[in-house]
């Protein structure tokens, strides 16, 4: 159950996501991102195919497909850093949406105890809240 005053790791726990699997996962995103782009696809060296016209056609194409290759690995390795900076905001935004419930909801209690008694009349120390701020 949902409790106003709790904080974002809290709410990780509640999700199931702890805080040290959300770093772990982070490190592994950007440690993978690293290791494809050292490991990137290396050059075929110059007549490895022999030096007929055949062989220097083939080492062309075979350098054109690599290049397509480790375009294709930069691209990956660029995703993981994009889905490790993803978490983080996931984990940001949590905290916020923390932070905003927690103050309709604590209005919305406000409210309630101000209007659950027999009459208005029989409180003095009711304040409704009076922003018009969207979540307040």
């Amino acid at each position: 159950m949902y409790d106003v005053g709790m904080g974002p790791v809290e709410m990780l726990g509640v999700l199931g996501l702890p805080e040290d699997l959300i770093d772990e996962v982070r490190t592994m995103l950007a440690g993978s991102a690293q290791d494809l782009e050292n490991g990137n696809v290396k050059p075929i060296s110059q007549g490895v195919f022999g030096g007929s016209d055949a062989g220097g056609l083939l080492g062309h194409h075979s350098s054109v497909a690599q290049q397509h290759v480790a375009d294709a690995v930069l691209q990956m390795a660029a995703g993981l850093r994009g889905y490790r900076d993803n978490i983080a905001g996931f984990v940001d935004d949590l905290g916020d949406t923390d932070a905003s419930s927690a103050v309709a909801l604590n209005s919305l209690a406000t409210s309630t105890s101000c209007v659950a008694v027999p009459d208005f009349a029989s409180t003095s120390s009711c304040t409704l809240p009076t922003s018009t701020t969207a979540g307040d």
